[in-house]
């Protein structure tokens, strides 16, 4: 049984990782040792050198790259309006995650704007990281 009516994630081999560590409320992405970068969405090898990956743990801090207000529900649970977001990670430049932007509105969003990565409970041992405004509750 979930918590709300959110949909839960569907798991594949490769993003199997990063699904784990976000029910920890951990960040963590695949990262290659010889190409010294981070690869995402996760794949079984790299997709420079075709090395192998590790996964690592992140800061959960970036900046909103871009982001757009959705006017309507396209997903069950999502009550409009709500924010999907582009966050580039500090990690690495051009490292971007596509996530929801909670705790702010549409007027507070902002390109450029601080955020830290935030997990929502779905059920079942179920975790899905999104970003809230830097410092938030």
């Amino acid at each position: 049984m979930t918590t709300n009516a959110r949909p839960i994630p569907i798991p594949d081999p490769e993003s199997q990782p990063y699904w784990d560590a976000a029910a920890r409320h951990a960040l963590e992405l695949p990262y290659c040792d010889a190409c010294a970068r981070y690869v995402f969405p996760p794949r079984p090898t790299c997709t420079r050198c075709l090395g192998e990956l590790r996964w690592v743990a992140m800061s959960g801090r970036g900046t909103v790259y871009s982001y757009a207000t959705m006017h309507e529900s396209y997903m069950r649970g999502f009550d409009p309006p709500y924010l999907v977001a582009q966050v580039e990670l500090d990690e690495q430049s051009g490292l971007r995650l596509t996530t929801n932007l909670i705790d702010c509105t549409p007027d507070e969003a902002s390109i450029g704007m601080r955020v830290e990565v935030a997990f929502e409970d779905r059920g079942d041992g179920v975790a899905v990281p999104q970003f809230r405004p830097e410092g938030g509750a």
